[in-house]
This record gives C-alpha cells, sequence and structure tokens, in this order.
C-alpha cells in the first residue's frame, strides 16, 4: 500500500482536540514550531545579539565611570601630595634660615657682629665724637632677623602630618619657651601661640654683651636653637622627598630615635 504525501494531518490531531492533555501537548508543539520558526529566520539571533550588546554597554558604562572615580582620586592625591611636598620644602628652607640668623649671634671674635670698632657718637648738644665700642645697630639688626626668621619657621610647622617633623618642631619651641625669662631680659617676648615679639628700645637698653651672652654660650640658647633647627630642616627635607618616618618593620628610623633619646 502507498503512502498519500497529501494527506490531510489535521484530521490525525483533531481526534485528540477534545481531551485537557492533547491541548496542552498541541499548545507545546505549537510553541516549539513558533522557537524553531524564530531561529529559522534569524530573529532570535538578533534578539540575543541586541541583549549581549546591551550588557556589553552597561559593562562599558561602568567601567567607564570606574576609571573616571580612580583617575579623579588620582588627581586629587597627587594635588595633596604636591601641597604637602612644598610646605615641607618651605619648613626645611626656612629651618635653614633660622640656623644661619643665629649662627651670625653666636659667632664670636674678629668679623662678628661683637667685634668693636672706632664708633662715632652723638651728643644731645649734636657734637660728635669717636669711641672704640660694639656696633649696637649691627647687633640689633641681627636680632630682629632671627626673630622675623624664627616666626616664619613657627608659621610654616602646623598641621604637618609627618611624625618626625612635628616632633622636631614641638622640641624647638619648647627650647625657646624654656629660656623665656632669659629672652624677656633683652627685649624679646615669647607669645602664646610660639612665635617671638621684640621691643627694640628694651633690647638696645640691654646691651651687646647681654645679648652675646645669651646667643653665644657654649650648649646655651643660641646653641640649642641652631642645633633644633638644623635638626628640623634635615627632617623636612626628608618628608619633602617622601621618605617615611617608620621603616618597613614599623620601627623609628634611626636618626628619629638618637633625637628623641637626647631628649631623655
Amino acid at each position: 500500500m502507498g503512502i498519500n504525501v497529501n494527506m490531510d494531518y489535521s484530521t490525525l490531531f483533531s481526534s485528540m482536540s477534545g481531551s485537557s492533555s492533547s491541548t496542552n501537548y498541541m499548545s507545546g508543539l505549537s510553541n516549539l514550531l513558533s522557537d524553531y520558526s524564530s531561529i529559522k529566520s534569524g530573529s532570535y539571533g538578533k534578539l540575543v545579539s541586541a541583549y549581549y550588546k546591551k550588557i556589553d554597554s552597561e559593562n562599558a558604562t561602568s567601567t567607564n565611570k570606574s576609571e573616571k572615580e580612580s583617575s579623579s582620586k588620582s588627581t586629587e592625591t597627587d594635588k595633596s601630595k604636591a601641597a604637602e611636598k612644598k610646605q615641607y620644602s618651605a619648613i626645611s628652607s626656612n629651618a635653614k634660615d633660622v640656623a644661619s640668623k643665629v649662627d651670625t649671634l653666636f659667632k664670636t671674635g674678629d668679623d662678628s657682629i661683637y667685634e668693636k670698632s672706632w664708633q662715632t657718637v652723638k651728643a644731645e648738644d649734636g657734637t660728635e665724637s669717636k669711641v672704640f665700642d660694639y656696633n649696637s645697630s649691627k647687633i640689633t639688626g641681627a636680632v630682629q632677623n632671627f626673630v622675623s626668621s624664627y616666626n616664619t619657621l613657627v608659621g610654616s610647622t602646623g598641621d604637618v602630618s609627618d611624625v618626625t617633623t612635628s616632633t622636631r618642631a614641638s622640641y624647638l619651641t619648647k627650647i625657646t619657651g624654656s629660656y623665656k625669662d632669659e629672652l624677656s631680659s633683652i627685649g624679646i617676648t615669647v607669645k602664646d601661640d610660639g612665635k617671638l615679639s621684640i621691643d627694640k628700645d628694651k633690647l638696645k637698653a640691654a646691651g651687646a654683651e647681654a645679648v652675646q651672652n645669651l646667643f653665644s654660650q657654649k650648649a646655651g640658647f643660641g646653641y640649642k636653637v641652631s642645633l633644633a633647627a638644623t635638626s628640623l630642616e634635615t627632617s623636612a627635607s626628608r618628608a619633602a622627598s617622601n621618605s617615611s618616618t617608620y621603616s618597613k618593620s614599623g620601627a623609628l628610623n634611626s636618626d628619629l630615635s638618637s633625637i628623641l633619646d637626647s631628649f631623655v
């Protein structure tokens, strides 16, 4: 018996249309044929392609946002480091200047500000005479230069994060505070903010020898301030180069350990 290829297949399934299970079967078959048709026509592939393009676009957007945020944070960090480096460089320069100004007041003998020479003095009646004495103007100027330089340094050391630099700056002001009475005797006042003020008339009245005794004594005020300022210059210079106060093991660097040991 031959096969009728032109038979109507609807009659094959018509007998199943009366039951619930046949209805579900036909519905599932219809969906399957519909999916197959979508795949065959390419519309399913286009849908999948569009989906993954959307995912890729969202991922790219998220990546770009993260990169921008990272770049912004990096820029802020760079600016912060640049500002810190500038501050520490200024501290280092100011500390060096203080040490230089103190050294001028510390040095005695020939070619120092305390070297006596013939000075022209004018009496109240206007007459002039020659006296072999200290150059008071030179000494007063040196003290004023020191006070100005010292105040600039103190003003530049505020809010520093480097432990070594902060410790040494504090030590410098403590030294000065410990000589409050001696400084006052030559017209220099230690203010509450750590800076100095000067009374020119009182300084002149104190005389050159009083200034020399305060700044030139071995292990005295001038010597200690010069040493502390030089130490501060070193730590600030290191901080400007982004060196750490601590070693990788967490121990204090040897130079800080030595300066702290000297305080004990």
